[in-house]
């Protein structure tokens, strides 16, 4: 076989050119890659600085409001009302002190004072707002407690352990009047007790501070912001995702619908304080906001939410269902009642849930539609506060009240984290059905 040594050499040489532009190449890439690599740095560094920082606020917030709110959370925080009761009580008029009375049916603990001459017990105890007060606990059968009266309508009044010792005067056998007031300690209560014979004039007070008033109008207002606003909401959403049609007047009323997502919700509020509620006061004869003033103006501020995220679950709906349904014989409200609604009930879900979480935590547009009165008893046509007004309200006085505001804020973000679980739980729970 003749060898051709030229060609050899020829194709020696090229495949040395091959390798060595190969070698190039990729020193060429190695090096783009490590310019790309030292020129994210910067940018990569400043977005975990600015997460990590925002995740640090977040903390210190969350940290804070359960330091300050957790000690003023408690069951009677929940339901009891904001403002207190006082009753005024003193013995009857013809009452004589006999000294011989059996208080052998008290149990008696540790943690508990009794005056032995009057056969009660109390105990040292803290009202909402954290100060130390002085609870009646206990009161024998036989104790002259119970003959107690009012002093405004002589009419007999039993001693709860809801209430506390404000203050109580005492008439004694030598016609001198000793009084006791609670913030001066237990024992000085119960010495003044023991020397008296008769009560000659005394108030007892409830806690007061408590939220459930603002937890019924919350509740309240939820219910019927969501009767008000999910019906407009679905009807608009199957409007622009079925009905209309792809025009300007279509694309103007998308671009309103967005548009209005981004007002500031105090702007609804005064919406709401200059037409609502003169419109709900001449029919209902109201004075001022209420219930349904503040879920006419809540229904103005939901409504882009609810229309944008139905919408968003009706066009998931493949055509081909809607087609087959109209081609079976049904008619458009028998396809919406049977065919989207059903396959869209994710988004109605989640927009329930997302108006629930803005209801709860809305306070600007509320302060104006609605008013701030914390009310005793709520009712649906006076003014009334929500849990965010609730906290607008007590940290606007001359002493602001941190800890019960964020004992408020602690209910919230409970309840508004739970919304958000639920959201993402119908979430999965839709897409694991759908993969089925």
């Amino acid at each position: 076989m003749k060898i051709n040594k030229k060609k050899d050499a020829e194709l020696i040489e090229n495949s040395m050119e091959k390798v060595s532009n190969s070698q190039t190449i990729e020193a060429v890439v190695e090096k783009n890659i490590k310019s790309r690599k030292f020129k994210d740095i910067l940018p990569n560094s400043a977005t975990y600085f600015f997460s990590f920082l925002c995740l640090i606020v977040l903390c210190l917030v969350i940290g804070f409001v359960f330091f300050e709110g957790s000690s003023y959370l408690s069951w009677d925080f929940i339901t009891s009302n904001y403002s207190r009761s006082s009753v005024t009580l003193k013995s009857e008029d013809n009452f004589t002190f006999e000294g011989n009375y059996d208080y052998s049916d008290l149990e008696r603990f540790e943690n508990i004072t009794y005056s032995e001459k009057w056969g009660i017990g109390l105990e040292l105890g803290k009202d909402n707002n954290q100060n130390d007060v002085i609870y009646v606990v206990q009161i024998s059968e036989n104790s002259p407690f119970n003959t107690l009266i009012r002093a405004d309508d002589q009419t007999h009044f039993v001693i709860t352990n809801e209430f506390y010792i404000s203050y109580i005067t005492v008439k004694t056998n030598d016609g001198m009047y000793l009084t006791a007031n609670g913030n001066r300690g237990i024992e000085n209560m119960v010495e003044t007790l023991n020397q008296g014979d008769f009560i000659y004039d005394s108030q007892f007070l409830t806690k007061g501070g408590g939220i459930r008033s603002s937890i019924i109008s919350t509740c309240l207002l939820i219910l019927f912001t969501l009767i008000f606003s999910l019906p407009l909401g679905i009807g608009g959403a199957i409007y622009l995702a079925y009905y209309a049609k792809d025009n300007k007047v279509t694309r103007i009323i998308r671009s309103l619908v967005d548009m209005s997502s981004g007002i500031p919700s105090i702007i609804f509020g005064l919406v709401g304080a200059a037409i609502f509620i003169p419109i709900i006061g001449s029919i209902s004869g109201s004075n001022g906001g209420n219930v349904f003033t503040g879920a006419l103006t809540l229904t103005l501020i939901l409504l882009p939410t609810i229309v944008k995220t139905v919408e968003e679950s009706i066009k998931t709906i493949p055509k081909s269902m809607i087609s087959a349904s109209l081609a079976l014989g049904a008619s458009h409200s028998e396809t919406i009642f049977k065919i989207i609604l059903p396959n869209s009930i994710e988004g109605i879900l989640n927009a329930t849930i997302l108006s629930i979480g803005r209801t709860i935590g809305e306070s600007a547009a509320l302060v104006f539609a609605m008013g701030t009165l914390i009310a005793a008893t709520p009712s649906l046509t006076s003014a009334n506060t929500t849990l965010a007004v609730h906290i607008w309200y007590i940290l606007a006085g001359e002493t602001p009240q941190y800890g019960q505001a964020c004992a408020i804020s602690i209910i919230i973000l409970i309840v508004v984290l739970l919304l958000s679980l639920s959201s993402k739980l119908i979430s999965y729970l839709f897409k694991k059905k759908k993969e089925r």
